[in-house]
């Protein structure tokens, strides 16, 4: 998607729910493909999905019960820093233009060959070669509808590892779907590196894999899965993991909480913290468990009003939104900590009532350089204070995102993200009641 598209956060959440009602009615499970057929089929909404958010106590009760079995002790077992490094360079180097549909040809590498495709036939072959069977594989084909003459598909990519508690699920994803090595190869290299690494490591409950197709179009993928969860699976969900572009941005973020539908900035006095912030928590608690700091909302309050930046980047240390409604941001007030704007593939799931964790890298201090033409100051599109990189400090969404940028002007930043943010991701994955 162009950057105008994203930008502009409203318009799209708009385009999205009239194309969320571009399909009839069906059955939730219709269209869930072994691994091994190649055929694309149309896959209709599930008449029995949600209509409206559903009561979230009882897995906000239990996320209050967990603890992990990744410890700071065994921590660096659970890191699989080393693989995703590789399929990052793997995706910054074959796979660099990963959309599809009119995504392609508005992508910032229309001329280089399409990959698409070929991506989706790499993870599924990484997942194999790791051991996981096509039982567990399944591609969720979808078709949308968007405008008069124009029908988006594309394919989410679910591996299903069943827990010794096969009654609760945690789901977790990142979108593979695009023309960037930090949006989104960062977050599609540790996702399938995780799910490789924990080959053959029984959750103790059922962990969902979901590599989202579309979401450069505007969470399609992530919507229309999330809009055909029965009521049992959403019931079921403890929370959702989503993770997008952690590769270039300054500080290592953690987001969580449910937010309201933001049709403009956000007045001071309209302004009020997030609700469910259990996941969250639990997150944050379990990162210094695991002997990182974390910055959360309190410790971040009122930084840049008396500072005029953001707090010094630190190693091993992660950070969130900073915008409180008593200290807002100068503009753009979309989101209050410690959510995050609502743009990304957490998105529908948060409407379905499940908790979400969002992993990012990126700036919320950072204002634009450009005279904020499109609203990107202190809303985390900006990924660097250094406004003479990438598009004034903007990488995703622009041709600048690519594996050899990283690398000549953030080298060991991408690498140094995934220590952070992997034995994290292992941790949420094999946490368990206390």
């Amino acid at each position: 998607m162009k950057k105008t598209q994203r930008l502009l956060i409203l318009l799209l959440a708009a385009l999205l729910m009239l194309a969320a009602c571009s399909k009839p009615a069906g059955n939730g499970n219709a269209g869930q493909e072994d691994a091994g057929n190649a055929g694309q089929e149309d896959v209709t909404e599930n008449e029995a999905g949600p209509t409206a958010p559903v009561d979230a106590k009882d897995a906000a009760e239990l996320i209050g019960m967990l603890s992990s079995r990744v410890t700071a002790d065994n921590a660096s077992e659970y890191d699989f820093t080393d693989q995703a490094m590789v399929y990052l360079e793997y995706l910054g180097t074959h796979l660099r233009n990963r959309s599809y549909g009119e995504a392609a040809i508005e992508s910032n590498r229309p001329d280089e060959e399409n990959a698409h495709e070929t991506a989706q036939e790499w993870i599924v072959s990484e997942l194999k070669q790791a051991g996981y069977t096509d039982d567990q594989i399944q591609l969720e084909p979808f078709s949308v509808n968007w405008g008069p003459a124009d029908v988006l598909e594309g394919r989410n990519i679910i591996l299903t590892v069943e827990g010794e508690d096969p009654s609760r699920q945690i789901i977790v994803g990142a979108h593979y779907d695009g023309d960037g090595v930090g949006d989104n190869g960062s977050g599609t290299a540790l996702l399938l590196a995780t799910a490789v690494g924990l080959h053959g490591t029984q959750p103790h409950f059922t962990v969902k894999y979901i590599f989202f197709d579309g979401e450069e179009f505007g969470m399609i993928g992530s919507g229309y899965n999330a809009r055909n969860m029965t009521r049992e699976e959403i019931d079921s969900t403890i929370y959702m993991i989503n993770m997008d572009s952690l590769a270039f941005g300054d500080y290592c973020n953690i987001y969580g909480g449910t937010t309201g539908e933001f049709m403009e900035p956000l007045e001071p006095e309209d302004m009020t913290p997030p609700q469910a912030t259990e996941a969250y928590d639990f997150a944050a608690a379990t990162a210094e468990d695991l002997g990182f700091r974390v910055l959360r909302t309190a410790d971040l309050d009122g930084y840049y009003a008396e500072h005029g930046t953001g707090p010094e980047i630190t190693a091993r240390t992660l950070y969130t939104n900073p915008w409180t409604p008593d200290n807002p941001a100068p503009a753009n007030n979309y989101a209050m900590s410690p959510a995050t704007i609502p743009a990304s593939d957490h998105v529908y799931y948060m409407d379905n009532g499940i908790e979400y964790i969002y992993f990012e890298a990126t700036n919320w201090f950072a204002e634009s350089a450009d005279g904020d033409i499109y609203g990107t100051s202190y809303t985390g599109y900006i990924e660097t204070y250094n406004s003479s990189l990438g598009e004034h400090g903007m990488f995703m969404n622009t041709e600048y995102d690519t594996w050899e940028n990283l690398n000549a002007y953030f080298p060991g930043r991408a690498e140094e993200h995934f220590h952070i943010f992997s034995p994290l991701l292992s941790a949420l994955l094999l946490a368990s009641p206390q």
